[in-house]
């Protein structure tokens, strides 16, 4: 007996889940130290340089990144490119800035996210023990690295998230850091301790 068209796209997105955590787990096992890899995501102790203060316009926390310039909208991102955006902690309806400076990465954790294939466009995490679906098709996904933040001085920025290019779970991975250097332009610049060390 054939199976209906719904527990088809079922068993595809729970097949489709399935080897993208076996990829991830697999990626994940293995510590990557060099810059240059796949899989390599910046680490604590990572500097972040601002060479010149950024404005986050009013009624924002977040400002993108991408192609070297900055994105006014999120829903004006291609998400077949790496991205990046900086956060801030206080929403205001003036203004606001990133400072010039150094900022210093204290923690660093990746995430993958399934896209949601709306305008505009949202974000739904992966479910424990399943998936949080919606839509036709199925499902997109992209990994995210965000990178929390520290300033001597006092600083209103949260983190610095970066996004890698959407595609089908077994193939999601982190942005290298060629790609989150291009996406960032000279808006900002990374130094990884690991190049550091050379």
């Amino acid at each position: 007996m054939a199976l209906s068209r719904l527990n088809h796209h079922n068993l595809f997105k729970a097949t489709s889940l399935l080897a993208g955590l076996i990829f991830f787990s697999a990626c994940s096992a293995v510590l990557v130290t060099d810059p240059n890899a796949k899989n390599y995501v910046p680490t604590p102790g990572t500097t972040v340089t601002v060479p010149q203060r950024i404005e986050v316009p009013g009624g924002q926390t977040r400002i993108f990144f991408q192609r070297g310039e900055i994105v006014k909208k999120a829903s004006d991102i291609d998400n077949y490119k790496a991205n990046c955006n900086f956060e801030i902690n206080t929403l205001a309806e003036t203004p606001r800035y990133i400072e010039a400076g150094t900022y210093t990465v204290t923690r660093t954790t990746r995430q993958e996210r399934e896209v949601v294939l709306f305008k505009p466009l949202q974000y739904a995490s992966i479910a424990v023990g399943g998936m949080v679906g919606r839509g036709d098709g199925p499902p997109m996904y992209f990994e995210e690295v965000r990178m929390t933040l520290r300033s001597e001085k006092p600083s209103d920025i949260r983190n610095l998230t970066c996004r890698g290019v959407m595609t089908d779970p077994a193939w999601v991975e982190p942005p290298t850091l060629a790609e989150i250097r291009e996406a960032l332009g000279q808006y900002a610049t990374l130094k990884v301790p690991e190049e550091k060390a050379k």
